[in-house]
């Protein structure tokens, strides 16, 4: 997993039509594993929010989608009862360096203080895999996507030159 000769990987990459996207996603792919994630199960995303800088390929824009006011999908755990369920995509913070939200994946379970969760690029050791996290470490927030949710844009475009 994690290399161009594998089959899952490019999968993971097609959405993305940098001639280059295998050099760009080389061990820094977790986010571009939920992206892939969402869109097998029908949520439509597009690859960059209109007028955005970043792509959903990155962890930093998935944090900057779910904060728009036309999403507000950012929860924090325990934030007016909020618990952490199957479907859920949690943010985490500093897990793997010591960079803000510097990795993500999907949550499988909640169990207790544990969450079970499906991560591409694990531990950035290039390889996808379900593993327990401390659900009361390194977690910036959860990304809830409403059930109704369809990606709708009326307004101007303006491309990244």
């Amino acid at each position: 997993m994690g290399s161009p000769e594998d089959e899952n990987f490019r999968e993971i990459c097609k959405y993305w039509p940098d001639s280059d996207i295998y050099k760009v996603l080389e061990a820094n792919w977790c986010a571009a594993f939920v992206y892939h994630c969402c869109m097998k199960a029908g949520i439509i995303l597009p690859i960059r929010y209109p007028n955005h800088s970043y792509r959903l390929a990155g962890v930093g824009a998935w944090l900057d989608w779910a904060q728009l006011p036309e999403t507000n999908f950012l929860y924090q755990d325990g934030y007016q009862g909020f618990k952490p369920k199957r479907g859920d995509i949690v943010i985490f913070e500093k897990l793997l360096s010591d960079n803000s939200h510097d990795h993500i994946g999907i949550v499988l379970a909640c169990e207790g203080n544990r969450l079970l969760v499906a991560e591409g690029n694990k531990d950035n050791k290039n390889f996808s895999s379900v593993v327990y996290r401390n659900r009361e470490h390194c977690i910036y927030g959860y990304i809830r996507i409403d059930d109704s949710y369809q990606f709708h844009f009326d307004g101007k475009y303006i491309p990244i030159v």
